[in-house]
Order: C-alpha cells, then structure tokens, then sequence
C-alpha cells in the first residue's frame, strides 16, 4: 500500500504537469475554439441572457472572424492582437453579464471559464513571441 507522502508526491507532479502544459502548449485549437464561440454562441448567450447590446453583439463576429484568420495565417503578431481583443470581449461580456444578472445558476459560470481561457491562450502567445525575438 502506498503511503500518503507517495500520494502527495504523485498529486503535486501530475498537478505541475497540468501548469506546464497550460503555460506552453500549442494555443492554436484553443483560439479557433474561441473565436468560433465568440461569432456564433456570444452574440446568442448575450442576447438571451441581456438582451440589446445590438452594436457590442455585432462586434463580436468580426473579432471571432479575425482571429481565425490570424490562426489560418500563423502570424504571430495577428494572433497575438486578436486574443488581446478576444481576451478583452469576454471580460467585458463577463462583466456586462455580472453587473445585469449576475451568476444566478452554474451555467453562468461559462463567461468565467471563456475568460480565464482567452487570458491562458493570450499569456502563451506573448511567450511565444518573447521566445521567436530572443531566440
């Protein structure tokens, strides 16, 4: 039988292996994932959930457009300033979504999760371009 220090010791390497794979693994399916929700379920869920907001729902589908033109091209500078603006869209929709009806119910929660997920895509891009101007 194992002993709780054998336990702790696998529980801590498994969970630095999560934080390494979050900080530098490809961010590529991520941002399409992203964009994609961000041209077809943002304006929908926001629209729902808010209803109006008519020009900030409209600028939804361009910045999800963009940023999946910046992945198609590889461009390391496009796809950088797309996730800073996709980043910037979520929190916002997160923050309008708050301060209307706040989380009344688990599912509310998603805005959290698209935001924490466009900050990890944009903090691995901005890696990646430190790392291709230093190296």
């Amino acid at each position: 039988m194992e002993s709780y220090k054998s336990y702790k010791r696998r529980f801590f390497k498994g969970l630095n292996n999560l934080l390494l794979t979050w900080k530098y693994s490809d961010s590529q399916p991520t941002e399409i994932v992203l964009a994609i929700c961000l041209m077809v379920l943002a304006p929908i869920a926001l629209g729902i959930e808010i209803g109006g907001l008519y020009i900030f729902r409209f600028l939804l589908i361009p910045a999800g457009i963009y940023q999946l033109i910046c992945v198609a091209n590889g461009e390391i500078k496009c796809r950088l300033k797309a996730s800073m603006i996709v980043f910037g869209l979520y929190s916002a929709s997160a923050i309008m979504v708050y301060s209307h009806i706040g989380f009344p119910t688990p599912t509310h929660y998603g805005w959290v999760v698209f935001v924490v997920a466009s900050f990890g895509s944009m903090s691995r891009l901005i890696r990646e371009k430190i790392y291709r101007d230093n190296g």
